[in-house]
C-alpha cells in the first residue's frame, strides 16, 4: 500500500538542540564505547580517562565547515550539515515519527558509518526493516532537501539522483540492491544481521512471499513553497513503477524557519555542543 504523507516541522530551539544531540549521537555511535575498554593494562597508572577521550573522538568526528567559519554559504552540492540534516530527519521519520506499527528499525545510520566526516556518504542514504512474521519489509530510504520554488523540485524525479530514478534503479536491478545489502549485513550486530540476511537470501531465491520493499523518501520544504498536491512528482503519478512493492513519502515542511536558517543554526549548535 502507498502512502504519501505531509507533515509540517516546527523549527524552534527544542527542534534545533534535539537533532543537534541526535547527529553527535550518530556521528560518534561506535562498536565499542570509549568507557568499555578500561581493562586493558596499557592504562594502568598513566591518567587516562575515557571522557578525554570522548571529547577527542567527539572532536575529530565532526567536522568543521570552514565556508560557515568564514561567514559563507556553501554551495548546496557540497554542503554536508544540509545533506546530513535531511539524512537525520529521514531515520528520524521511519523509526519515530510515523504511527508505531508502521516504524521500521534503521540499525546502522549512514551518518555514523561514513569514512570522513566532511563527505557525504555514499549509496542508499538509508536501509531498515521490520519483521511481519516470516516476511522481511525492507526500507530503502532516499533524503531530500530542497528551497526550489517548482513543485515538484528537480531533485523528486528529474535530476539523475533524483529520489523516483535512484529508487527506480533499485527496484528494477535486485543485483545492484542486493549487493548494496550484502555491503550493510557486514555492519550489523547478530540479531539485526539475521534478518537482513534472510531478506538477501529470500530476494536471490526468489522467494517473493518472504520480503517486500518500501522505497521510501523524505523531501524538506520550506512552508513558502511547499505544495501536497504536486510536490511527490512521479513517486506519486507513477507510483505503480514500484509495485508489487510500495512507495512512502513523507513531505517535511518547515515552518518558522527556513531550510537556509534551520541548516545555520543545526551547524552552529551541533560544532559548540562537539567543541
Amino acid at each position: 500500500m502507498h502512502f504519501f504523507d505531509k507533515q509540517d516541522i516546527k523549527v524552534n530551539t527544542d527542534f534545533i538542540k534535539k537533532f543537534a544531540e541526535k547527529y553527535i549521537q550518530q556521528r560518534t555511535a561506535s562498536l565499542t564505547p570509549a568507557k568499555t575498554i578500561l581493562t586493558n593494562f596499557l592504562f594502568n597508572n598513566t591518567g587516562f580517562n575515557t571522557s578525554d577521550l570522548e571529547k577527542i573522538i567527539t572532536r575529530n568526528v565532526i567536522a568543521e565547515d570552514e565556508k560557515r567559519e568564514a561567514g559563507e554559504t556553501p554551495a548546496v552540492l557540497n554542503d554536508i550539515y544540509r545533506s546530513d540534516l535531511g539524512e537525520l530527519l529521514l531515520t528520524y521519520y521511519f523509526e519515530e515519527k510515523i504511527e508505531i506499527p508502521k516504524r521500521y528499525k534503521i540499525p546502522v545510520k549512514n551518518i555514523s558509518s561514513r569514512e570522513l566526516s566532511h563527505l557525504p556518504g555514499r549509496g542508499m542514504d538509508t536501509i531498515g526493516y521490520r519483521q511481519e512474521g516470516q516476511k522481511v519489509r525492507l526500507l530503502f530510504g532516499e533524503a531530500k532537501v530542497s528551497q526550489s520554488t517548482d513543485s515538484p523540485p528537480s531533485v523528486v524525479h528529474q535530476t539523475e539522483d533524483s529520489i523516483y530514478k535512484t529508487h527506480l534503479k533499485h527496484k528494477t536491478d535486485l543485483k545492484l540492491a542486493l549487493k548494496k545489502l550484502s555491503e550493510y549485513y557486514k555492519h550489523l550486530m547478530p540479531e539485526d544481521a539475521a534478518v537482513i540476511g534472510f531478506a538477501i537470501w529470500a530476494i536471490e531465491n526468489n522467494k517473493n512471499t518472504n520480503y517486500e520493499i518500501t522505497f521510501g523518501c523524505t523531501l524538506v520544504r520550506d512552508s513558502t513553497c511547499v505544495n501536497a498536491l504536486s510536490d511527490y512528482g512521479k513517486m506519486e503519478s507513477c507510483k505503480a513503477d514500484f509495485e508489487p512493492h510500495s512507495v512512502h513519502f513523507g513531505l517535511l515542511s518547515f515552518t518558522e524557519k527556513t531550510i537556509a536558517e534551520t541548516i545555520e543554526l543545526f551547524y552552529k549548535e551541533v560544532y559548540k555542543m562537539a567543541i
